[in-house]
């Protein structure tokens, strides 16, 4: 369950699964299946495959995730991301971020982050996207809201690009590549067989690993920072 705090409100926001689907959600979820059968497929970490779409190799959740934040994501102009490729060492940044932004709000003594962890200060929007459908309840939020992030940066609708900042984080690939093998390997199904480092490490190599190819996530954000030196 995803879970994020609410700064005025001093808690933190339980996003509920929608369990019945409307007519809406089911015409969706078709499109999203007609959609999967037509991708490449590969060899997963976490799940049996993940599907290259646009350039990018993610799961059949995360690509459902991207789908609807084009269709139902309302950004505003004082939104800031904090974008990643995958264990790329965020956890710091956002209680700082978090902090930052909300530094008028709290003493030290009542600060909510005492209380809770940095993964809890703003939403993941890749996985929030499926709570609260149709995911567009973030007026909630305080200004600037803060959202957190693991699309490359060509898979976001320009609407979100083009407005808002980003603020990116790299880390070296072999350090990512081992941390994100022992986080996958405990998330991995028990219904598959484990995926041996050596796997994993060619398949990182090719490209082929959630949200990668890795070099290409960086280089997505590198050339927009170029493009938009205030951003």
């Amino acid at each position: 369950m995803s879970t994020y705090l609410l700064p005025d409100q001093n808690y933190c926001h339980h996003g509920a699964s929608i369990n019945a689907q409307n007519d809406t959600q089911t015409d969706e979820q078709h499109m999203i299946n007609n959609l999967l059968a037509t991708l490449p497929k590969a060899k997963a970490w976490r799940s049996e495959h993940v599907f290259l779409y646009k350039g990018f190799w993610l799961s059949s959740e995360v690509i459902k995730g991207l789908l609807l934040i084009h269709k139902h994501f309302t950004p505003q102009p004082t939104d800031i991301f904090l974008a990643a490729f995958m264990k790329c060492g965020t956890t710091w940044l956002k209680a700082l971020m978090f902090a930052t932004a909300n530094r008028h709000r709290y003493k030290f003594s009542d600060h909510p982050l005492l209380r809770t962890g940095p993964q809890s200060a703003f939403p993941f929007i890749d996985t929030h996207i499926f709570l609260d459908y149709p995911a567009t309840n973030f007026d909630n939020l305080p200004v600037p809201r803060l959202f957190a992030t693991h699309f490359a940066h060509g898979l976001l609708p320009t609407s979100i690009t083009s407005t808002c900042k980003f603020v990116y984080v790299c880390r070296d690939p072999k350090d990512a590549l081992v941390s994100k093998w022992h986080f996958l390997s405990k998330l991995r199904s028990k219904e598959l067989p484990p995926l041996p480092f050596d796997d994993a490490y060619e398949l990182f190599c090719n490209g082929v690993s959630e949200y990668g190819p890795f070099w290409d996530h960086v280089l997505g954000y590198w050339k927009a920072s170029e493009v938009h030196i205030c951003k």
